[in-house]
């Protein structure tokens, strides 16, 4: 069985490439995660740095990889028009390679009655299809409310997001993500997501 936070990087930026000897092509901005693959899979290549659209990426190609055991969770290719979320009976790890790979906590200013307040929100990026079994799949773990998937763009059909700014189930939501004794978690990612919650907090 694959550890599911590599799981969860391999769902967010993973791309087979048929080629003469086929491999599996991870790339980001942020090396972080494809060192965790490289340990985790013992992985003897090693990671190098390309440049893509948006500047410079590190990149890493795994060789002899077993689509196989992929598809057995589900695995279809990230621009697939209805992409599912995968089948696995614990989600914590996953969702948060997911979050750390697809998502972005900040504050919102609410006015409402001519008062204004501060407000968390966290917005989760992906296929419509899988945004919408993600959130089932925190509302049964973690007991929050499901949210309606949105539309990116009005021209968009497969691509949405999901808004959370309940101070109280991002809270709850850290907690689940990120209990002690985790092996594997973005330093930064979570750092950025704690401190922003104690920010809000009442004085």
């Amino acid at each position: 069985m694959m550890d599911l936070y590599v799981l969860g990087i391999f769902w967010s930026i993973g791309s087979p490439i048929e080629d003469r000897y086929p491999y599996f092509m991870l790339r980001h901005h942020d090396r972080y995660f494809l060192d965790v693959v490289r340990e985790a899979l013992s992985i003897t290549t090693s990671v190098f740095v390309g440049e893509s659209r948006t500047g410079q990426q590190y990149k890493l190609k795994i060789f002899n990889c077993d689509l196989g055991q992929l598809t057995q969770y589900g695995w279809q290719p990230r621009l697939s028009g209805q992409r599912s979320y995968p089948n696995i009976s614990e989600h914590a790890d996953f969702i948060r390679a997911y979050f750390e790979l697809h998502s972005s906590v900040d504050t919102i200013t609410i006015r409402k009655r001519n008062k204004e307040r501060t407000s968390p929100r966290l917005r989760i990026y992906g296929n419509r299809y899988f945004l919408n079994e993600l959130t089932e799949v925190l509302s049964s773990q973690v007991d929050i409310t499901p949210k309606l998937v949105q539309k990116t763009t009005k021209q968009s059909e497969s691509s949405g997001v999901l808004y959370y700014q309940s101070r109280r189930e991002l809270e709850k939501l850290l907690a689940y993500l990120y209990p002690s004794g985790i092996q594997y978690f973005h330093r930064e990612y979570y750092e950025h997501f704690r401190s922003l919650l104690l920010e809000l907090l009442p004085h």
